[in-house]
């Protein structure tokens, strides 16, 4: 790693002013003092020193998002190669040896800003150097879940704990979590299985781990190994996983994988690694449930009584988002008779934090108390209309074995139960409309305007001027705090924050009452950018990339006067891109008007945000409704009301 005068491209200078790449272009075509090239670079990929384009950006009043990560960030672009990361991660696993050189400063002062676990973050994104196809995190409730349903097995309290496509170790720590003293690990990049060792080396310092870096399914580390438990979110869709090499490995006790379902060759290498009794728990794509090809394994999972649970997430609850992942429960046979039923849990339709993310502490508890009551044999306890069902085992050793929870769960729904939850939801739906019809009228009468054209301001001047600041959210740093975040997407649709940061990860500046919260990014060229005054939900949030945050003078700007204005679709000539359209905030405009105007204005553009929200919530509202209300006609629990019969 060379000591030398860091330097940085044009897309980390993007990323440290907070602005688009194309900014950067014409910053560079328009300014004759912007920093020239140094050495080393290309015509295509030119490179800045890094200071020089930080005392430009001074000088320019652009803000920055400097700070200890972003400048581990540059330096590792500039400074390291990809496969240099593994030294830099075994530094992490080693808080106690001096940092030589700037980079390994650069690490330590990044750790000492967020966490170790945030910093092996930013070094495994040099060191992957891009997204590895079918690999994905696992997300940190999800990761906590399915710890907290293998503790709450009624097998023995796992000591040991195997992860065979351990990632970036988020499963093996939350093991260590529920008590797990020994932990394994296995994944087939090198780069992941040294972060997971330094993540454990310093997260779980008293447990005993042993991690490698080898394919698990053509190498495994652990031939012959059992543990009391395996946690595991394996590859998705591998087409090269070793179909042909391990056709007759002695891990297929459930019948042989076909080359198309890799995910079965996981789920029955998992069970090889169990005691018996032991438990694992799989996060796995929603086709495996359903797939004709995987149709004999899942057949030879049920009799044989290893299958013990399918649980459906809903969409965006982990990474990949768009797909709703399912949990497998499995239990190595051999401690007692074979089980004749099967939990099916499907929360997909359970409530939501926001839009996109589920509530989270509801899903787990009713999750986790499903699994321990079911598990004990409580069967009525475990069973919860419209979320889980308890089913024979012979009941689905049908031509297809589909294990998808929505179809057992819709097929277990009953009648009484959907008939008063579809009453319910249409009276909900009659107290929207009376909102929506409230709000309506508040906006009903308007006078026509002399259309005298008004004199406009730049925001970018207001910026210069003092009288409105872009909270740039690298203040008032809190490592323990899990907040609501709000994205672009919360904006446009005029919702509360959907997002929820990672228990323990950085926030930034929260938002406080009064800010004006703007999208930076719009999916289509008619529609207004989302402006809005932060209130209720907002206030203590935290703004996603998407976002920008303003903060006015309140005795110079109206908040509410702003957001329409810059909220505006007149305010076009700020937006950048073709396919994503992009914002660039200092080019957005005002018209100069005084105090008592802008109130005014500020008061009409309000009740127009409020009429947006009743809207929504009123589709919302009936969106739910007729969902009830078909669900319930095509699992027969509804049935339409016969003419000249009472309801």
């Amino acid at each position: 790693m060379p000591d030398s005068t860091p330097t940085v491209a044009a897309a980390e200078i993007s990323r440290l002013a907070g602005v688009t790449r194309a900014t950067v272009s014409n910053w560079r075509r328009r300014h004759p003092d912007f920093p020239a090239p140094v050495p080393g670079g290309s015509e295509s990929r030119p490179l800045f020193n890094l200071r020089e384009v930080q005392e430009w950006l001074r000088g320019h009043g652009v803000t920055t998002a400097d700070s200890p990560v972003q400048r581990l960030r540059t330096l590792l672009r500039s400074e390291v190669e990809p496969d240099e990361v593994v030294e830099l991660m075994n530094f992490v696993a080693t808080p106690k040896v001096a940092a030589k050189g700037p980079v390994q400063q650069a690490v330590r002062d990044a750790i000492a800003a967020t966490s170790v676990r945030d910093t092996l973050t930013v070094l495994a994104e040099r060191g992957l150097d891009g997204p590895s196809t079918g690999i994905y995190p696992t997300d940190e409730p999800v990761a906590a879940l399915m710890a907290d349903v293998l503790a709450a097995s009624t097998s023995p309290a796992p000591n040991s704990v195997l992860d065979p496509s351990c990632g970036g170790g988020a499963l093996l720590l939350e093991a260590a979590r529920i008590g797990a003293k020994q932990l394994a690990g296995q994944d087939i990049l090198p780069v992941q299985a040294s972060r997971t060792s330094a993540l454990l080396a310093t997260a779980a310092p008293k447990a005993k781990t042993d991690i490698h870096a080898a394919d698990a399914l053509l190498a495994d580390a652990f031939e012959d190994v059992e543990f009391d438990a395996v946690l595991a979110n394996p590859p998705y869709s591998q087409r090269d996983w070793g179909a042909d090499e391990l056709a007759l490995d002695p891990r297929w006790v459930y019948s042989v994988p076909p080359r198309g379902e890799s995910e079965l060759a996981w789920v029955q290498h998992a069970l090889a690694h169990l005691v018996p009794g032991g438990t694992a728990v799989l996060l796995l794509p929603p086709a495996v449930a359903a797939r004709s090809s995987g149709r004999r394994i899942r057949m030879e999972l049920l009799r044989a009584g290893a299958l013990r649970a399918v649980i459906a997430l809903p969409a965006g609850a982990s990474t990949p988002r768009q797909v709703g992942l399912q949990l497998w429960v499995l239990r190595k046979p051999g401690v007692a008779p074979p089980a004749d039923t099967i939990l099916f849990v499907d929360t997909t339709r359970m409530p939501t934090h926001g839009a996109d993310q589920p509530d989270w502490p509801q899903l787990a508890e009713q999750v986790v108390d499903a699994w321990r009551a079911f598990d004990k044999g409580d069967i009525d306890t475990a069973t919860v209309a419209d979320i889980t069902a308890v089913v024979r085992v012979m009941d689905l050793l049908d031509d297809d074995v589909d294990l998808t929870p929505a179809r057992q769960v819709r097929a277990a729904i009953d009648p009484e139960n959907a008939s008063s939850l579809a009453r319910a939801a249409i009276v909900m739906l009659d107290e929207h409309l009376s909102g929506l019809h409230e709000v309506s009228d508040a906006v009903r009468e308007w006078d026509p305007a002399p259309g005298a054209p008004w004199r406009y301001v730049a925001v970018g001047n207001l910026i210069a001027g003092k009288a409105v600041r872009i909270v740039t959210g690298t203040e008032n740093i809190d490592n323990g705090a899990q907040r609501a975040v709000l994205t672009g997407h919360d904006l446009l649709a005029s919702r509360s924050p959907s997002g929820l940061s990672a228990p323990g990860a950085a926030v930034g500046e929260v938002i406080e009452a009064g800010d004006v919260l703007v999208s930076r990014i719009r999916d289509d060229h008619g529609a207004a950018q989302g402006a809005r005054v932060a209130e209720g939900a907002d206030v203590g949030a935290v703004a996603a990339p998407g976002v920008l945050v303003f903060r006015t003078d309140p005795d110079r700007l109206d908040p509410w006067f702003f957001a329409g204005f810059i909220g505006s679709p007149d305010n076009a000539a700020a937006m950048y891109g073709t396919t994503t359209i992009r914002l660039d905030p200092t080019r957005l405009r005002i018209p100069l008007l005084p105090p008592s105007e802008q109130q005014r204005y500020g008061e009409a553009f309000r009740r127009l945000h409020q009429l947006r929200v009743a809207a929504r919530t009123a589709a919302d509202a009936a969106r739910t409704a007729a969902d009830l209300i078909g669900t319930g006609l095509t699992a027969g629990a509804l049935q339409p009301v016969r003419e000249g019969v009472n309801a």
